[in-house]
């Protein structure tokens, strides 16, 4: 986010590229995978050296600039199997994320047993319930899970967009006035 603070230039292009994304996933949310994903592809490769040019570029004290780098990597391999691999990838996050809430979901119901009843073991367990219900539902019907968080991801870009275009143009008045 340093960078994007800094660089008018960076927080055009990468709100661009949201807006882009987010009108593209809302006029087409029932579109094949390989819309989707190519998409979200392109905006975490984008994302991605971003992080990794901030972390080289800043070197920051300590060792926590590996982290960010790390982070960097992470976001521009994951755009590109989103890229390259679009509905392996996509099908397989689904699947994580349903199986996760799955794990979660039975894993909350145990510790929801080991919780005082006025500590508010039924509301845990009921959450629980709920965690593994929707967990189950991901992975049973992963189209319509993905029709889902293609219109929420695209409404989250566009106000990423936004939000980053009125940085930038916010970054290019400031300078104008301190010159």
């Amino acid at each position: 986010m340093d960078l994007l603070r800094g660089s008018r230039i960076t927080a055009y292009t990468v709100g661009a590229l949201s807006l882009i994304a987010g009108i593209v996933l809302l006029v087409w949310p029932d579109r094949t995978t390989v819309v989707v994903a190519r998409v979200l592809g392109i905006l975490f490769v984008v994302v991605g050296f971003g992080q990794i040019v901030e972390a080289v570029t800043t070197h920051r004290q300590g060792n926590y600039w590996g982290l960010l780098l790390l982070r960097g990597v992470v976001n521009l391999g994951f755009g590109l199997a989103l890229l390259f691999w679009p509905d392996v990838t996509v099908n397989v996050v689904i699947w994580l994320i349903g199986l996760n809430l799955v794990i979660t979901g039975l894993l909350g119901l145990i510790v929801s047993f080991q919780v005082p009843k006025e500590m508010g073991r039924s509301a845990m367990g009921l959450q629980a319930v709920i965690t593994i219900v929707v967990g189950a539902l991901i992975m049973l019907w992963p189209s319509a899970t993905l029709a889902v968080v293609a219109v929420l991801a695209g409404v989250v870009l566009i106000l990423l967009g936004l939000v980053l275009l009125a940085s930038g143009y916010s970054l290019s008045k400031a300078k104008v006035t301190t010159v």
